[in-house]
């Protein structure tokens, strides 16, 4: 049984926290609630790139398949991600964040990957039990 929940959320600050609120309600509804805390960390961070990146209207797709949940992430940008190493650490310097929102999602996800559409792209991560 396959079961998919869309929305299309504007490329704001509060994106990621809705689509987080979403995926967390979803998880609930379909009766996957060890699913809730690594979905909404994978998806929070897809939301965010597309929201800071594309900047353009972006479609979260969820697709619940069997005790998995596949996280689809649209948005207008034809970049396609790409995964950075992590900043190096340097003494007396504060620890730099930014660019580590894809390592999260290989961390967190069963797989993920991005591929082109004729407007943009689509990233997507399944999330399962066994996670990574």
């Amino acid at each position: 049984m396959t079961e998919t929940l869309s929305v299309v959320l504007a490329p704001d600050p509060d994106a990621a926290s809705l689509a987080g609120a979403l995926v967390a309600d979803a998880c609930h509804v379909w009766r996957l609630p060890g699913l809730v805390h690594p979905a909404r960390r994978v998806l929070s961070e897809l939301v965010r790139n597309a929201a800071e990146h594309a900047r353009t209207d972006i479609r979260v797709t969820l697709t619940r398949r069997g005790d998995g949940l596949c996280l689809a992430v649209s948005d207008g940008d034809h970049r396609l991600p790409r995964l950075r190493a992590p900043a190096p650490v340097r003494r007396g310097r504060p620890l730099d964040e930014r660019g580590c929102g894809l390592q999260v999602v290989q961390a967190a996800a069963a797989g993920w990957g991005a591929e082109p559409t004729p407007g943009g792209k689509v990233v997507w991560a399944l999330v399962t039990a066994g996670g990574s």
